[in-house]
């Protein structure tokens, strides 16, 4: 197979897993008629699938890449691997699912870390009493008034578009259209639609609070998912590895890390200050320095998720443990806690905490040891293949232990 036709034959598989398992491709395949051609075959058995993801590897050792490129092909195939031998019914263990889908380990965490950040929230909010009742009392004041929410997102996704235009860079003609949607099980949703569009849902139904609205905007618009598929849109022409994109993989624990971050790197520190000046112009007045404290606070709590999956899936904790370890922590309601715990649950979706849990903290990292600042280091996250290990610091040996144990024998992992 020549190095040109291995991306097309990697596209293939994804495709046919797309179809058994809708959710595999982050947005659509990178080849829309080799899409329609797989849609008009019989489907294929798992099983075969699983033998064409192993066979597929072995070609990557054949085909002379460099070691960077061998390496991102490679990880795609381990989570592509994975996804047959789950629809085959050969499914892994929790640990297992989550190294071999995003190339690291989940780690717990001490919960003194969450304890701490109680500490800083009983500092940071109102009145006085237990911290769980405050936030929820902080919570309650902050939730946009809902005839002003339309106006509130798209103002707030104009400045974000604007900042990221002028010091990250934005491909002509881009366009995010932001729309409210009824109630959903989620906050908001990005749906790439190809050619630098995409539509991004922002459910009414989500309690969006004023002062986290500029970070969740950031999160899905500008500089988050929608300019990572624009840029990666772009540079796919000097990067094949960037035109196939995966939900489950380790591009897509970046993907999820940089999107988390996006708020802290454009606007960059100070972003309340911005998001209290837009939003007044509307009528909606928040503290902004007050909300950025808080929210920098809650990052702090951004584990709990991965804790309370860990908790689940690899010690057997029944539900109502569960949604104990999530309303403590968390400083949830029980009602929110047990939809966390439908997340986790979900056969699909509950290995993904780990990309907020392990994404966030390794690109926030990272961008702080860049040399020319942290808007340089995001453009070079969005416009080159990078995996995981590319990120680690040299104290973090478990990023890039990736593997998969159904992979034939001699095998690398997904780091070669």
């Amino acid at each position: 197979m020549s190095p040109e036709g291995l991306p097309r034959e990697i596209t293939r598989l994804a495709l046919h897993l797309e179809r058994l398992r809708p959710g595999v491709l982050d947005g659509p395949g990178p080849d829309p008629e080799l899409a329609r051609a797989i849609g008009a075959q019989p489907r294929p058995e798992p099983a075969e699938l699983v033998v064409r993801a192993s066979a597929l590897r072995r070609e990557i050792a054949a085909e002379g890449l460099s070691a960077s490129s061998a390496a991102h092909w490679d990880a795609l195939l381990v989570a592509l691997h994975c996804h047959a031998r789950i629809l085959a019914g050969d499914r892994p263990g929790y640990l297992d699912e989550v190294r071999a889908l995003f190339g690291v380990s989940p780690r717990r965490t001490d919960p003194d870390r969450y304890r701490e950040a109680h500490r800083v929230l009983a500092g940071l909010l109102p009145g006085r009493g237990p911290v769980a009742r405050r936030m929820q009392a902080y919570r309650d004041a902050d939730l946009v008034p809902p005839g002003l929410l339309g106006a509130a997102v798209t103002a707030l996704t104009a400045e974000l578009r604007r900042a990221t235009g002028e010091r990250l860079g934005l491909p002509s003609g881009e366009l995010a259209v932001v729309e409210l949607v009824g109630g959903r099980p989620w906050t908001a949703f990005t749906r790439y639609r190809g050619g630098l569009r995409s539509r991004v849902s922002i459910s009414t139904g989500a309690r969006l609070r004023a002062g986290s609205l500029l970070p969740l905007l950031a999160h899905e618009t500008y500089p988050g998912h929608h300019t990572q598929y624009c840029r990666a849109e772009r540079a796919a022409g000097r990067h094949p590895e960037l035109a196939l994109r995966l939900v489950h993989s380790p591009q897509g624990l970046i993907a999820e890390g940089a999107a988390e971050v996006a708020a802290t790197v454009l606007p960059g520190p100070g972003w309340g200050t911005v998001a209290q000046r837009v939003l007044a112009g509307i009528g909606v007045r928040i503290d902004g320095g007050l909300a950025e404290r808080v929210e920098n606070a809650l990052e702090l709590l951004g584990r709990v998720r991965q804790d309370a999956a860990l908790l689940r899936h690899v010690d057997g904790a029944g539900p109502d443990e569960v949604v104990a370890h999530l309303t403590r922590w968390l400083l949830l309601p029980e009602d929110r806690a047990r939809r966390v715990l439908a997340f986790l649950d979900h056969p699909q979706w509950r290995s993904y905490p780990v990309t907020y849990a392990e994404g966030a903290p390794l690109v926030r990292d990272w961008l702080a040891r860049v040399p020319d600042g942290p808007v340089a280091g995001l453009r070079r996250l969005l416009d080159t293949p990078v995996l995981p290990a590319d990120l680690a610091a040299p104290d973090r040996p478990e990023i890039g232990n990736g593997s998969d144990s159904a992979a034939p024998a001699g095998l690398p992992a997904a780091r070669p």
